[in-house]
């Protein structure tokens, strides 16, 4: 099976995401277009790795979905288990990290502690913002160092 990155419009929601340094994940807050916040997303990841290029994500497949009333569920947890001990993504013990990294902010999300406490519902971005376009290095992965960071700029 091959991947191939392409470039895409992200769809159906308008999203903010939050990456904290060092942190196991990140939140994302989603509105479907044309209308209000719709629900939390947590996003159970390695933590990001900055470069001169921008940021790279190792997902870890497993995610968590928190609605404003209370409601959550966990998301592809089958896909999390069949990956669990394949060489390529992460051993059991990085898999019962990953769960209570997912435990911990579903702990939060009850409390409705931030960032889960209403920050953020009616962001807007500026208008006269406009849309990101890629650079010509989007593609690279963050180990592609040996370019030097005069290859990044715009």
């Amino acid at each position: 099976m091959t991947t191939m990155l392409t470039l895409s419009t992200w769809q159906p929601y308008r999203t903010l995401m939050l990456m904290p340094p060092g942190a196991a994940h990140s939140i994302w807050w989603g509105w479907p277009a044309g209308a209000g916040f719709s629900h939390w997303y947590v996003n159970l990841e390695r933590p990001i790795t900055r470069w001169a290029g921008g940021v790279d994500v190792y997902d870890q497949e497993l995610d968590l979905l928190v609605y404003p009333d209370g409601r959550w569920s966990w998301k592809d947890e089958d896909a999390f288990a069949e990956y669990t001990g394949e060489p390529a993504f992460w051993d059991e013990a990085e898999a019962v990290a990953v769960r209570a990294e997912g435990e911990r902010l579903l702990a939060l999300a009850r409390a409705g502690a931030p960032p889960f406490d209403g920050r953020w519902l009616d962001f807007q971005p500026d208008a006269a913002w406009p849309p990101t376009s890629m650079p010509h290095w989007w593609e690279l992965p963050a180990d592609a160092t040996c370019w030097g960071t005069d290859y990044f700029q715009p």
